[in-house]
């Protein structure tokens, strides 16, 4: 689709913008498929520029060139393509020149214009789960404390079900309230005692007392030792592990390592590391870390997701503490990959679930790990980075008949 400035000057701003905080004042300039207009914001104000020639002035430029535009536009949706976000952080297929401050300040801008430049009507979404019934839940809510390297954690977690334990670990800068349809699926916790728990400095679990003075960094050693703090901790002998993102990284890495603790492990989303998830944006004071994270995280979600749990999956990670994703994100990208090399064979049953639009553990990577420590993998074709939270209904249909067969195997 060609860009116009009449296409930009017609939309309606107000509206598309609205609940957006103000972030001071900047310009861009926005080049989609070699046609360029200017935004400037003020307050929450916004309004077109023109663009005039060689000694125009702006805080930073969005650029897509013709190929990577045209490839936004497509119907249906690709990997990568999903937001202006997923084509910065996925791909790569649009740059961006000047101050990456200011960008990382407008990105929600940036997506919610791009988003409405595109033609068509928008991808179909899968319809929301019922509501859950009124009254009281079946979720219990408890604490638990317990050492990890010699220093107390109180952790929290939340359990509902009988049957063999499945633990949940849930994703950077998240928590367990990824896990709330699981929790809650009758069918799960007729045969399962499902358990999900907040990791230390997130959610509802405590960060230690001086958290306003440290930089909070997550080290394989201290992730893999507060997952066995916690199966210890409860008692739990060999639960099914279900970890996604980075934990279903940390999952990867206790198949291998301490696999004889587990009846079976189910890596969603889960790779041996990516770089390009650690990036300084994400905690700086001049940017709204809670802001700007549901724009880095927001095309991660797949287009088909139940719009109710996609916008329940970003909440979460616009109320995570400062510093608390890129202090995950560097156990990620950095500390991990140090490891991977050296990782045996998993020691239980493997399986390493893959959706088709995740770009931070792409479905290559995924497969990767899978070959490399002898597990299967589950490919969930048109589903995201955040199945068990942002489609349950779909995802249950690729974890299911895997927790059956793992049914089987456990002994207690």
């Amino acid at each position: 689709m060609e860009i116009s400035p009449k296409t930009v000057a017609a939309l309606d701003f107000g509206a598309l913008l609205a609940g957006i905080p103000p972030a001071g004042t900047w310009a861009c300039r926005i080049e989609l498929g070699g046609a360029a207009f200017g935004l400037r914001r003020e307050g929450t104000r916004t309004t077109t520029v023109p663009v005039t020639g060689i000694n125009d002035s702006w805080d930073f430029e969005f650029v897509a060139g013709k190929t990577d535009w045209a490839a936004f536009c497509d119907s249906p949706r690709r990997r990568g393509y999903t937001t202006a976000q997923a084509m910065v952080a996925g791909a790569g297929a649009a740059t961006v020149h000047g101050d990456r401050a200011a960008w990382a300040r407008a990105a929600v801008v940036i997506d919610r214009v791009l988003d409405a430049l595109r033609p068509g009507p928008s991808p179909e979404r899968e319809p929301d789960p019922a509501p859950a019934p009124l009254g009281i839940g079946p979720i219990v809510g408890r604490y638990v404390s317990f050492e990890v390297g010699g220093v107390r954690q109180r952790v929290y977690y939340e359990s509902a079900g009988t049957g063999p334990a499945l633990v949940c670990l849930h994703t950077a800068g998240a928590d367990s309230r990824q896990f709330r349809y699981l929790l809650e699926d009758p069918e799960l916790t007729g045969q399962w005692t499902v358990i999900a728990f907040d990791m230390p400095w997130h959610g509802r679990s405590e960060p230690p007392a001086g958290w306003r003075h440290e930089t909070y960094r997550l080290t394989t050693e201290t992730y893999a030792a507060t997952v066995l703090g916690f199966l210890d901790a409860l008692g739990l002998r060999r639960p099914v592990l279900a970890g996604c993102s980075m934990g279903g990284a940390i999952a990867l890495y206790l198949a291998s390592e301490h696999g004889d603790r587990f009846t079976g492990v189910c890596a969603l989303e889960g790779g041996l590391g990516n770089p390009s998830r650690f990036v300084e944006w994400t905690h700086r004071a001049d940017v709204d870390h809670s802001a700007f994270l549901t724009s880095w995280v927001g095309g991660l979600i797949a287009p088909a997701s139940p719009a109710g749990p996609a916008a329940q999956t970003l909440w979460g990670y616009a109320q995570s503490g400062p510093g608390v994703y890129q202090g995950d994100t560097y156990f990620y990208a950095q500390d991990l990959p140090k490891y991977a090399d050296s990782l045996k064979p998993a020691g239980c049953p493997l399986y390493v679930f893959s959706g088709e639009y995740d770009y931070s553990a792409t479905t290559e990577m995924s497969r990767e790990a899978a070959v490399r420590l002898g597990g299967e993998l589950v490919e969930m074709k048109g589903k995201g980075h955040f199945p068990m939270s942002e489609d349950p209904a779909g995802f249950a249909g690729h974890l299911f008949p895997v927790l059956q067969l793992l049914h089987g195997k456990y002994e207690g």
